[in-house]
């Protein structure tokens, strides 16, 4: 798998956004869902400094894109 950027909570939230998810619920972690995919992305809430690389690659699996397709996001 290619090497993904170092990337905040906040970016990757805006980068759902742009890729068509909605936050449709906020507890330990914000909920996102995407309507016409049919999946849902729970994303941790902010923590200081960026997404640990092993979780930014399992959420980037679980959106069904390649890292070169989130990088365009």
């Amino acid at each position: 798998m290619p090497k993904v950027k170092p990337i905040g909570y906040a970016a990757f939230a805006r980068k759902l956004g742009h890729a068509g998810y909605i936050a449709v619920r906020k507890s330990k972690h914000t909920i996102y869902f995407h309507p016409v995919k049919q999946i849902t992305i729970p994303l941790p809430h902010q923590h200081r400094g960026d997404i640990p690389k092993g979780l930014l690659h399992k959420l980037i699996k679980e959106m069904a894109i390649t890292v070169e397709d989130f990088e365009q996001l």
